[in-house]
């Protein structure tokens, strides 16, 4: 038995279609396979096999022909075929939760055999390969169980407690807030893994999980140790720390809705102005670095899109003091939910106040943060700042559009940038480098919601369980494939 903690609820059913979080993609990715993945185990993002062996794009990106791995079944038995990919793609677009953009370019899968998927994009779409290999991509779902079990809601009741996919476990308990388990699946397609039982407890504290992990109660924490107890994991000889390259980042929001942030000028001054390199030594220093480039690490190739953070604090100063005295207030927001956050907005409310600006911080829940932000802006922070977030995909597409354009799901504050946003959406059709570049430049310019830092997933674990490394993908925060992992003698 492996037996990993969550820190906290997944807060949603382990159903690929609709899933969308962090900590339980430690069940969704073990239980559920798409066509292709990112491969596990290297430090840069890799498009590799998973249920597809091998697959053709046309050359104006509109058609992708899939050969389709053999031998391969369903927790129900059911054999995978072509019929699995039209069938998962249609109940994906028929769920129409957050990630069911993925396919909404779809315009046909044809089945010539069992083994041949051919899928037709209405528009050309350079990024597809990317959505499927997604922690949050299209799944294979079992045909019979969608049929069997679709209910009024597409089955979405009984894949709440039960699995449907290919994946090298199979959901057995599901209970919410108290536990989760899964059984190794005895007809999954790879080598057997170690462990034939994963046993997921809920935790609602941190500090009682990292308890739980040195009284050996736990096999590890994955992405949960908070920052400010990482150096003990670091210096403790008696367990292992494991800081794993992920295409996370940090990010300062900047609310152009707001008079103090309402220009490009002054945006650019205020990221200029916070000494990012010491939050970071101060803060994160064991998972995170600072950021080189306008996109997540290594979506571009050759780090065509380098940047250089600058700190200087002149350009700030010359803007506050052309305010009047009762202008001089700015309101930093972050997650409730993040220790690592309050203590940057902290830092950044010491750095900022220095420098005659009266600083002051609010922490906010997330369903503010993607639900009021963004259709009330105005009434939201000029400032908002996360340690840790990340877009769907490495694509490069899938981080601008996120994090850049207006209706991109990650872009809380409303910054945007038209030109910004027309280089996107030609680069998508084109898959050009060059115009990717482009699109970095002109949103640097914008100064709407830089990176600040790459940031890592921070594993502690016992001395006895091996392969880790090999266990991780830069594309999966807060998870591991559990049947790559082994018990090393001690």
């Amino acid at each position: 038995m492996l037996t990993l903690g969550l820190l906290n609820d997944i807060g949603q059913a382990p159903d690929p279609d609709v899933y969308y979080a962090g900590n339980g993609l430690a069940l969704t990715t073990n239980m559920y396979e798409g066509l292709v993945r990112y491969e596990p185990g290297v430090d840069e993002p890799t498009l590799g096999p998973a249920l597809a062996t091998a697959w053709e794009v046309s050359e104006d990106f509109t058609t992708y022909t899939f050969t389709l791995r053999e031998g391969v079944t369903f927790h129900d038995g059911t054999e995978f075929t072509s019929a699995a990919v039209e069938a998962s793609f249609d109940r994906r677009a028929a769920v129409d939760a957050g990630p069911a953009y993925m396919v909404a370019g779809v315009e046909s899968v044809e089945t010539p055999d069992d083994l041949t998927a051919v899928v037709t994009l209405a528009q050309p779409d350079s990024a597809f390969l990317d959505y499927l290999a997604s922690p949050y991509g299209p799944k294979m779902i079992s045909p019979t169980v969608l049929s069997e079990q679709a209910g009024d809601d597409n089955a979405q009741t009984y894949l709440s407690t039960h699995s449907a996919g290919t994946g090298p476990y199979r959901l057995t308990v599901a209970r919410v807030g108290e536990r989760y388990e899964m059984e190794a699946y005895e007809g999954h397609w790879g080598e057997e893994p170690v462990f034939t039982t994963v046993e997921m407890p809920v935790y609602t504290d941190t500090s009682a999980m990292q308890l739980a992990l040195t009284s050996g109660d736990l096999a590890a924490i994955i992405g949960a140790v908070p920052s400010a107890s990482q150096a003990r994991f670091v210096e403790d000889d008696s367990l292992q720390a494991l800081s794993l390259p992920t295409f996370q980042v940090g990010v300062l929001y900047m609310n152009p809705n707001r008079d103090f942030m309402a220009t490009a000028e002054a945006r650019t001054a205020m990221f200029q102005a916070v000494d990012w390199r010491s939050v970071i030594d101060q803060v994160v220093t064991h998972k995170a670095e600072l950021a080189t480039g306008t996109y997540s690490r290594g979506s571009v190739p050759d780090g065509a899109d380098a940047r250089e953070i600058v700190h200087d604090t002149a350009p700030l100063e010359e803007y506050v003091a052309g305010l009047p005295a009762s202008a001089r207030t700015v309101r930093i927001g972050h997650s409730a939910g993040s220790a690592d956050d309050a203590q940057i907005a902290n830092l950044i409310a010491a750095q900022l106040q220095e420098l005659g600006l009266d600083a002051t911080i609010t922490a906010f829940q997330t369903s503010q943060v993607f639900g009021t932000f963004a259709s009330a802006p105005a009434e939201a922070p000029d400032l908002y700042v996360s340690s840790g977030t990340w877009p769907d995909a490495s694509n490069p597409y899938l981080y601008g559009h996120v994090f850049w354009d207006r209706d991109g799901g990650l872009n809380h504050l409303q910054c945007y940038d038209e030109e910004t946003t027309e280089l996107l959406a030609e680069a998508l059709r084109t898959g050009d480098t060059g115009t990717y570049v482009a699109a970095g430049e002109a949103i640097t310019e914008a100064a709407c919601t830089p990176a600040w830092a790459y940031v890592d997933d921070f594993v502690a674990a016992q001395p006895w369980l091996g392969g880790i490394e090999e266990a991780h993908s830069v594309a999966e925060p807060y998870t591991l494939d559990f049947n790559v992992l082994t018990v090393e003698e001690r």
